[in-house]
């Protein structure tokens, strides 16, 4: 086999300007579905590293009348043995913040205190709510980095004040912390989630005028069935609620739906940028039967000097091969790098140099496909024709 890796060696660099053509064909094919298949990785780590943050690791109780879960409820879940935590939500999502005459959009979050909050927040500055904040109602709030420079230009804002509109209603309030920002590549990126900020949940009762929570944060003891737990959930808030009916939802298979939807457009954009892969292998195909007729009298010498059928066709088949590698190698580090840099300055890292190697196997693959039918070609020439070609 090594014979022959060089034979295909020392023939590709006889023809080194049509090599280099045939392999850019490969290599953009390559880069492209690396670059597809970074870009998604670090989609998907940052919606699932999004979710989990905003707390959809567990289940969510809400009242199917529309009209909020009341105190008691909240009560009856906490008392659960298969509840590890329970703690209320509200959520604004058309909130602003007003600021020196200017207006900034934001998600407000009603919470309760940091040492049973279900929402991952990892703090930055200050500190986060506290349990006398909730007793009190008390007119502090907790705001991401992305709405503190969004505001003052700056991360760190602790002690400064944000005027919010809660209920219609605009209040002042002290930021008493700051958490880190959602990631980089859904907030610097795709805009898709404004910045957020957290205020006691009795303070967005009081000033909106309500009893009730929006919905219930519910994390399960490790090891729970959670679509189990939530239909048991469901009948007991039944009995205890008389009327009055409550859906628990699992969330972590609703992030788990998300997900399947996300491998399905990747699947997508990949499949779209693998057909450059399919013309590459046909201009394979292409280039090696122009080649098998310009050596044909080399073939019949070689045939003539004892060189079998299946020496000619893995020399030629090697060929193939080492022309897909080569363009493999150089596109998975050119679309990889290209990827990477790129995420690296939006603050997103991923790892998918498994998945890269992979691909460098399935550009060889199409290397040997194509490259099958002008090697059988090669192979099944009479050595006396053969040397009768000028």
């Amino acid at each position: 086999m090594s014979g022959s890796v060089r034979n295909a060696c020392r023939h590709l660099r006889r023809k080194g300007l049509r090599s280099l053509l045939t392999m850019s064909g490969i290599v953009i094919g390559v880069a492209l579905v690396a670059i597809v298949t970074v870009i998604s990785a670090a989609g998907e780590a940052a919606v699932e590293r999004e979710l989990e943050n905003m707390g959809l690791g567990g289940l969510s109780v809400t009242a199917t009348d529309m009209q909020g879960v009341e105190t008691a409820v909240l009560d009856t879940l906490r008392a659960m043995p298969q509840v590890d935590s329970a703690v209320p939500l509200m959520i604004d999502t058309s909130a602003v913040s007003s600021v020196r005459g200017g207006t900034t959009e934001l998600m407000l979050c009603g919470i309760d205190s940091g040492e049973t909050q279900v929402i991952g927040l990892t703090q930055l500055h200050g500190r986060m709510l506290s349990k006398a904040d909730v007793a009190s109602s008390a007119r502090v709030c907790v705001v991401d980095g992305a709405v503190a420079k969004a505001v003052y230009a700056r991360e760190n804002i602790v002690g400064k004040t944000l005027t919010l509109s809660v209920g219609g209603i605009y209040e002042a309030f002290e930021v008493v912390g700051v958490t880190e920002a959602g990631s980089a590549l859904l907030q610097n990126v795709a805009r898709l989630i404004p910045g957020m900020v957290y205020i006691p949940y009795t303070t967005m009762q009081q000033l909106g005028g309500r009893t009730t929570f929006d919905q219930l944060a519910v994390r399960l003891t490790e090891g729970t069935d959670a679509d189990k737990e939530a239909r048991h959930i469901e009948q007991v808030l039944a009995t205890v609620s008389g009327e009055r009916r409550f859906a628990a939802e699992n969330l972590a298979a609703q992030r788990d739906k998300l997900a399947g939807v996300m491998d399905i457009v990747t699947l997508v954009l990949t499949a779209i940028s693998a057909i450059s892969l399919l013309v590459s292998g046909l201009s394979i195909m292409t280039v090696m039967t122009v080649s098998v007729g310009e050596r044909t009298r080399e073939i019949g010498i070689k045939k003539a000097l004892g060189a079998t059928d299946g020496r000619i066709l893995r020399e030629f088949l090697t060929e193939a091969v080492v022309l897909s590698l080569c363009g493999g190698v150089i596109g998975v580090a050119i679309g990889a790098g290209l990827g990477t840099v790129g995420l690296s300055l939006v603050g997103v890292s991923v790892s998918v140099w498994g998945t890269m190697a992979g691909l460098v196997v399935f550009a060889v693959l199409i290397g040997a496909v194509f490259g099958v039918y002008p090697a059988l070609k090669a192979a099944r020439l009479d050595p006396v024709e053969a040397l009768r070609c000028e």
